[in-house]
């Protein structure tokens, strides 16, 4: 991999699509696998928030006019405005609170396991559950970090998103990290990474685009077949799943990302977990003989040369 390092930073200058000819190698002979695991991340993730928006939701339209807050608009003409907007219910945003940590570490450590040729199920997705805590610290903190930048403006939320995105690939690869200290390492890894990790992110968005055809045709289906907001969400969280392959294309590469950021990755032919010694070692090992001097070289050749001549001596002498 053309990796520099600076200063203990490692900077990637591989292009984005040498980086996603490596995710897609990682998942050869696994896509099933993933896309099923990838599922069962969306339907924890958004079934469970749309029976609790059914259940218990208020449709905020109705709620602002009830209270009088109708901004000066007629009340009927505010009703109507707000009329398909879904119920939303204060437990289906503490049940995405709750588990949005858990989840996203447990599917980083399926993929992060699958790029290193580790065997993996689709029911890894909930071994995040097992760190449910410290999971949840970091989800916290990450939002909470990434909010007060966006406060400042937009572009400065995103640069933050950017910074902190290693955090939860650090913890699945070392689950007795600190919150705070997978948070600094992701901050200090993606110096110098950011733009590299922007184009990237962008390179996926042909594929993005193409995975909302069928999810914008199915959700339109079901506004068609019912007003019910429950049949709606289902019909929704039904298209989502299309995007289920890119999900795990996109994981896998940013699995990838991480591992030549940690050091982990020396060669494409090398895609294995090791410590950062032997990361070194294997690195020193692999230039040794870029190293080696001249002449050092030109004897081993003229030795190479000699052995076989006088093995094609013994060969004339035996006929």
């Amino acid at each position: 991999m053309q990796d520099i390092l600076v200063e203990q930073n490692i900077i990637i200058t591989e292009p984005c699509k040498t980086l996603r000819t490596l995710g897609r190698n990682a998942l050869a002979g696994k896509w099933k696998t993933a896309i099923i695991t990838v599922c069962i991340y969306v339907l924890v993730m958004q079934l469970p928030t749309a029976v609790f928006d059914a259940l218990f939701g208020k449709n905020v339209g109705s709620f602002m006019t009830n209270s009088g807050y109708t901004y000066g608009m007629d009340a009927d003409f505010y009703v109507s405005l707000y009329n398909n907007m879904p119920q939303t219910s204060a437990l289906s945003g503490l049940y995405v609170l709750l588990v949005s940590g858990a989840m996203e570490l447990g599917l980083t450590l399926y993929f992060l396991a699958t790029f290193r040729k580790h065997a993996v199920e689709p029911a890894d997705v909930f071994l995040g559950f097992e760190r449910f805590g410290k999971a949840l610290g970091l989800f916290l903190f990450q939002t909470l970090f990434i909010f007060l930048w966006t406060l400042l403006f937009i572009i400065p939320g995103i640069i933050a998103s950017f910074r902190y995105s290693q955090a939860f690939f650090i913890l699945a690869d070392d689950p007795d990290k600190g919150i705070r200290q997978c948070m600094n390492e992701s901050k200090a890894m993606m110096k110098g990474n950011k733009a590299k990790y922007f184009l990237l992110s962008l390179s996926f968005i042909g594929w993005g685009l193409l995975a909302l055809i069928p999810a914008g045709i199915i959700q339109s289906l079901g506004s068609v077949i019912s007003n019910n907001a429950f049949i709606i969400a289902l019909f929704s969280i039904i298209g989502s799943l299309f995007a289920a392959p890119v999900i795990a294309y996109m994981f896998s590469t940013f699995s990838g990302f991480y591992e030549i950021l940690a050091g982990h990755l020396i060669k494409e032919t090398m895609p294995v977990p090791v410590t950062a010694e032997e990361a070194r070692q294997q690195y020193e090992e692999i230039h040794a003989n870029d190293e080696e001097p001249a002449e050092v070289k030109e004897e081993n050749v003229e030795e190479k040369k000699n052995e076989v001549t006088d093995e094609n001596k013994d060969e004339s002498k035996e006929q």
